[in-house]
């Protein structure tokens, strides 16, 4: 039986997206034969829409609102909350989250003696979007929200990221931002998979996917695979300490994609959850036994 006392259950929704229409399907499967270049204009917009979760905004009982806190890239503004005072702790939510999502760590973390900030990522929640359409962002815009309010509010002792909030922390990190150690929780795995997946939702074949994945290349600037945290661990010079938690369960992140960081990023780890069923990629979020490791790992003195 998992372990969740103290941590509300309807905090983070469940995470769970609506079903694609039967009609969109249905017209990607003919745009895939007729016109897969107009089908893959339609994909890449709908790959960087966040998805509206069925979830609460408020934070965790106990968790008063916080300091108004913002930061801002090339003008685009950045909402954010702050708690505590000391080393700073950076809390980055997933994908169609948002910050009181990882607000159960705040508590712990300002009883530690720490100062812990929670923010929104571009077009979600309070934030601002980037240089795409509201409602739409992308993986870079995302790590450079990270990067830009680090640079707003001081040097990292800890980032704890969340789903596509991990990729984006590790991503920033790659172009410099500080750190000294990082703890994520159920990071994604490589957008490979996610983009099978999506192809399989939304009922296209291999003519609109190979245009998706070459007009995502564009939009971001960069191959989308080397945003891959596995891809960004063989980039670091110096990798910080990593601990990563995840439920075996998840349906979401495999489990396999955390073995597969902690074999390429020296000196990580990884603590497995158990019994968070098929919603263990946003249980993982309230688990009291995941928050104690992340808390232990950025409050307690690393081993020499």
């Amino acid at each position: 039986m998992a372990d969740e006392t103290e941590v509300p259950r309807d905090e983070a929704g469940s995470g769970v997206e609506p079903p694609v229409s039967p009609r969109v399907r249905r017209a990607f499967g003919i745009l895939e034969r007729i016109a897969p270049a107009v089908g893959s204009r339609w994909a890449v917009e709908l790959w960087c829409t966040p998805p509206v979760m069925e979830s609460s905004l408020r934070m965790p009982p106990g968790v008063s609102a916080g300091e108004p806190v913002e930061a801002a890239w090339s003008g685009h503004r950045i909402a954010g909350e702050s708690w505590g005072a000391g080393p700073t702790v950076y809390l980055v939510h997933g994908w169609g989250g948002q910050r009181a999502h990882l607000a159960v760590f705040v508590k712990p973390l300002v009883a530690a003696g720490y100062r812990v900030i929670a923010f929104d990522l571009p077009s979600h929640n309070e934030s601002e979007p980037g240089a795409l359409a509201p409602g739409r962002t992308t993986i870079v815009e995302c790590a450079e929200a990270v990067r830009a309010v680090v640079a707003e509010h001081g040097p990292a002792h800890a980032i704890v990221g969340h789903s596509l909030g991990a990729k984006a922390a590790a991503l920033a990190i790659s172009w410099g931002t500080p750190v000294e150690r990082l703890v994520f929780l159920a990071p994604m795995a490589s957008f490979s998979l996610y983009l099978d997946l999506f192809t399989e939702r939304h009922g296209f074949g291999p003519r609109i996917r190979s245009r998706l994945h070459r007009r995502l290349d564009r939009r971001i600037g960069m191959p989308l695979l080397h945003t891959d945290i596995a891809n960004v661990a063989a980039r670091l010079a110096d990798p910080m300490p990593l601990l990563i938690v995840h439920d075996p369960d998840d349906p979401d992140s495999p489990h396999a994609a955390s073995e597969e960081i902690v074999e390429v990023w020296p000196g990580a780890s990884l603590v497995s959850t158990r019994g968070l069923g098929r919603l263990a990629h946003y249980r993982i979020l309230r688990h009291r036994p995941a928050i104690n490791a992340g808390v232990d790992f950025i409050a307690h003195p690393l081993p020499q």
